[in-house]
């Protein structure tokens, strides 16, 4: 049998699905694939430097030339050549035409939950195209019971047809017992040793940058805490960062870069005093768990995904809103109490060392062999209405 992979995701910043792309496929040596598939070809198009994105070296590389964006190439160049036995799509999507069965990634289903949190776009391409990628694709992959049963409701995709597997943190991401090292990122990333509150990830709506910056500014104000707050992830949605943090009399504590190497990024979360990630709502999250792979203490949403992902109350610090008064709260805790600090960081670091990548590869390898094994299923035409309204 043939494995194909959409390898678009790679073609820029190893940031989310392309961080996931990537330690997913690296596992797939010619040891683990033996027995399940003779060939694996990973599509894409432009060349890959092999350097930067240390793929098996079973892994064919097949170019499909083109400067579209992901949608186009995926449908245009991909979907008519692509005659694998199971094509793997990581992203969210499938081809509209494509030849042989299919398996997708869909990692949420909040453009469906949340639609005023994204732009019109969003709501009525992606959230359309989403859902019938999910119900047309012959299963469907995703990392936690929150998110199966949200793509369950929102896309009307019968439970049997998906898949949980969990993502895990990098290798890389571990803790780094050094004082040098940790003053020397600080000084290059806020200059200055002071103790930091960090956020990485993309800048979407439902993330609340700005709340958390509101938040941060009150704590700055009320109890003059000596914190820089750093904001790591794509802008995505435009958002005036240095003309708020100025409307805010932060700005000499506001830090903000768009991207860092998982090498610095590594040592970035170890230099944090916690990670601040405010969702509205989220079903699962990668970064989190790099930071608890890390010991760092994490505050995050109280939702059924995230409880799952961080290992809950106790394991993290979950709030109840995503709102000012309770982020600045959660900060003020970790900020002023060190017992607390030491807890969720020591059972952080436990439950995040529960996750491997070599496992979530083999376990994402086996539905892929099931997909392939598997007869394409039929679109439940009734369900397929009921999530497009």
């Amino acid at each position: 049998m043939r494995l194909g992979i959409n390898g678009w995701r790679l073609q820029g910043q190893r940031t989310g699905v392309a961080r996931y792309l990537l330690n997913t496929v690296r596992h797939w040596t010619g040891e683990a694939v033996a027995g399940r598939f003779d060939e694996v070809t990973f599509y894409t198009p432009k060349a890959l430097d092999r350097r930067e994105n240390p793929l098996p070296g079973n892994v064919r590389e097949r170019v499909l030339r083109s400067n579209s964006r992901m949608l186009v190439w995926e449908n245009v160049r991909l979907g008519p050549v692509a005659t694998d036995d199971v094509l793997f799509c990581p992203s969210f999507s499938i081809p509209l035409l494509q030849r042989g069965k299919t398996v997708v990634t869909t990692h949420e289903a909040t453009v469906a939950i949340l639609p005023e949190m994204y732009p019109p776009a969003g709501r009525l391409f992606y959230r359309r195209l989403y859902g019938w990628s999910a119900r047309h694709a012959t299963l469907v992959l995703t990392h936690t019971e929150a998110a199966r049963q949200d793509i369950a409701r929102c896309y009307g995709v019968p439970l049997d047809r998906i898949r949980v597997v969990p993502l895990a943190p990098a290798a890389l991401f571990q803790p780094v017992r050094d004082d040098a090292r940790m003053a020397a990122v600080r000084a290059k990333y806020l200059g200055s040793a002071s103790p930091m509150f960090l956020f990485v990830g993309k800048l979407t709506a439902r993330r609340n940058v700005p709340k958390l910056m509101q938040a941060f500014a009150e704590l700055k104000h009320r109890h003059g805490l000596p914190h820089k707050l750093l904001v790591i992830g794509l802008n995505t949605t435009n958002l005036d960062l240095a003309g708020l943090a100025r409307d805010l009399e932060v700005a000499a504590d506001f830090h903000y870069l768009a991207y860092v190497p998982d090498e610095d990024l590594n040592l970035i979360y170890n230099a944090a005093e916690v990670f601040v990630m405010p969702y509205t709502y989220e079903s699962n999250s990668l970064t989190t768990l790099e930071a608890q792979a890390t010991g760092t203490p994490v505050i995050t949403a109280d939702t059924s995904g995230l409880s799952e992902v961080t290992g809950g109350a106790g394991t993290a610090l979950l709030i109840s809103r995503a709102e000012v008064p309770e982020i600045g709260q959660a900060m003020l805790r970790i900020a002023t109490e060190a017992g607390l600090r030491r807890e969720l960081a020591e059972k952080g670091l436990a439950h995040a060392r529960r996750f491997t990548w070599a496992r979530s590869s083999a376990e994402t390898l086996a539905v892929l062999e099931e997909a392939a094994k598997t007869s394409a299923p039929a679109l439940d035409t009734r369900a397929a209405g009921k999530s497009a309204r």
